[in-house]
């Protein structure tokens, strides 16, 4: 192994579109990866799972999996270990437990893969506490927390930059359905019926379209993009704020999964100075400030509905917002404080000396 270790990231299909890559990975490691590799700390590269083999595996000193959970996956894993090639199985979500709004299915095939991973992988990492609690339940021993985070370098994320633009807009972006319940037909209400009651206002959706798309007033749909584009893009916008709902204790059934979901929000509205408000639910409450770096709000319809007027005409709190929430993801989840974790996770280098 070289002094600068060579990492594998295996590429694998949408769990939602199999007509399309992950998009997760991308976003998850990408901003991770792109700032080690620019400062000399690792060496990495990205191959789909259907085209590893022996001569690929044989290259690297250490293969890295996100959420993967196919019989491939396990097959390139198994290989990997068999070649003494350090291999990182990661999850930011908890695939065992899926909620009913996911269109995965977990088959006993699906279940086999993804705990063998978690067993076999020579090192296992989470996005959070909670799904480090899981994991380690599996594989009887410890679980590294990574957090997701972001490339401070990867383009300006200057303070300067930031500036409300007219006529005024909100954003909203999500992927892989909408993560609501119960909360679901009260929350498209309150924001139809704040956009209708303000004559001056639109919205922008980024992601995926979901059923009542069609149905809000004055909104834009604008796609995905690759996600440096992405938010490149919203960081130049000029958006008053963004809204981030996220089911709470009002959807038992599905908060344990809820509650696994990475604040990665919080943290790419943060460092690009978009104010938000956010669901008052495990992942944005231990993250979230409430009226300091962002809006708490509860899940129904008259707290919803307050948040959104309260940020629409208090230019000072979203001022406010804007500087504590880039201040504080600086602090805790630029990419220049998260890769000492990454680094604890790879094989320790040895010198091309000995």
């Amino acid at each position: 192994m070289n002094d600068i270790p060579r990492l594998l990231v295996v590429q694998r299909r949408s769990m939602t579109d199999g007509r399309m890559t992950s998009r997760t990975i991308g976003a998850r490691f990408a901003p991770l990866l792109s700032y080690m590799q620019r400062h000399g700390l690792i060496e990495w590269e990205l191959i789909s799972e259907e085209d590893i083999g022996i001569s690929h595996l044989r290259r690297f000193d250490a293969v890295l999996f996100n959420k993967h959970v196919s019989s491939q996956s396990l097959k390139v894993m198994r290989m990997a270990n068999e070649l003494k090639v350090h291999t990182i199985y990661d999850l930011d979500d908890w695939l065992l437990d899926l909620p009913s709004w996911s269109v995965l299915e977990m088959n006993e095939d699906v279940l086999y893969n993804v705990l063998a991973m978690i067993r076999e992988a020579s090192v296992a990492t989470a996005s959070n506490s909670l799904l480090q609690e899981r994991m380690q339940r599996v594989r009887h021993s410890e679980v590294l927390i990574i957090p997701n985070g972001f490339d401070e370098e990867a383009f300006d994320l200057s303070p300067s930059l930031w500036a409300e633009k007219k006529p005024q807009k909100v954003m909203f972006s999500n992927l892989d359905g909408i993560k609501l319940v119960k909360f679901r037909k009260p929350f498209f209400a309150a924001l139809s019926e704040f956009l209708t009651d303000n004559e001056g206002l639109s919205i922008d959706f980024w992601g995926d379209p979901f059923p009542e798309l069609h149905s809000i007033p004055k909104i834009t749909h604008r796609g995905n993009r690759e996600n440096i584009e992405y938010k490149r893009t919203i960081r130049d916008e000029g958006y008053l704020f963004a809204i981030v709902p996220l089911g709470a204790e009002e959807d038992p059934d599905t908060l344990f999964f809820n509650s696994c979901k990475s604040p990665i929000k919080y943290v790419d509205y943060g460092s690009l100075g978009i104010p938000g408000i956010y669901s008052d639910c495990p992942t944005y409450r231990q993250t979230v400030q409430h009226g300091v770096t962002g809006y708490l709000a509860s899940n129904e319809k008259p707290r919803w509905r307050a948040a959104f007027d309260t940020m629409l005409h208090d230019p000072a709190l979203r001022h406010e917002i804007r500087a504590n929430a880039y201040a504080d993801v600086l602090d805790r989840f630029s990419a220049q404080h998260i890769c000492a974790t990454l680094q604890k996770a790879l094989p320790k280098p040895t010198s091309s000396n000995s």
